[in-house]
């Protein structure tokens, strides 16, 4: 699986002799085109990650898989849906789709998973800010993170919890 994980990114992948802005703060001499990614190729990196996180924490599994802002391939979908197909035949309590905002941690969804395992899902990571974000407001409402997940990790090194991707990119400049 690992192999057709890389040929697809090797086919949405764009290369550049000098850095260019991926956002307002960080830039990359590698660019990925996550807009070109199909259905089919989305489905089976939803799967690779789904199964890496499933390795690491079966028989326990997460509550929610919270979506974090700024996606645009519903890889959180995707990656709960083919969670649950993991799950041994009579699984009750399944993993769902959360949608994080900060507002939505203060008004009444903060004590539906508060106590509760989640894994945070982009579909990119760069510096780990916004993650760091989530995962502290988060952790905060007494929500416990398991682990992040995404598509393509870019960041720097470790995070507070492991980083399950289906490629590790190449690394941003920060310039602000």
């Amino acid at each position: 699986m690992q192999d057709e994980i890389k040929t697809i990114f090797d086919k949405i992948t764009e290369k550049h002799a000098e850095p260019i802005n991926i956002s307002e703060s960080c830039q990359s001499y590698t660019y990925y085109h996550i807009l070109e990614l199909t259905d089919e190729d989305l489905n089976l990196c939803a799967r690779y990650v789904a199964e890496s996180i499933y390795d690491q924490f079966y028989p326990e599994h997460p509550d929610f898989f919270m979506k974090l802002p700024g996606g645009y391939s519903y890889f959180a979908e995707r990656l709960c849906a083919m969670y649950e197909e993991l799950l041994p035949p009579g699984t009750v309590d399944k993993p769902e789709v959360i949608i994080y905002s900060e507002k939505g941690l203060s008004n009444g969804v903060g004590d539906r998973i508060s106590n509760k395992t989640v894994v945070l899902v982009t579909d990119v990571i760069t510096t780990a800010r916004s993650s760091i974000e989530a995962h502290t407001k988060a952790t905060l409402r007494g929500v416990i993170v398991a682990c992040w997940a995404t598509l393509i990790d870019r960041t720097f090194g470790p995070g507070p919890v492991p980083i399950f991707a289906s490629l590790v990119g190449d690394p941003v400049i920060v310039v602000k």
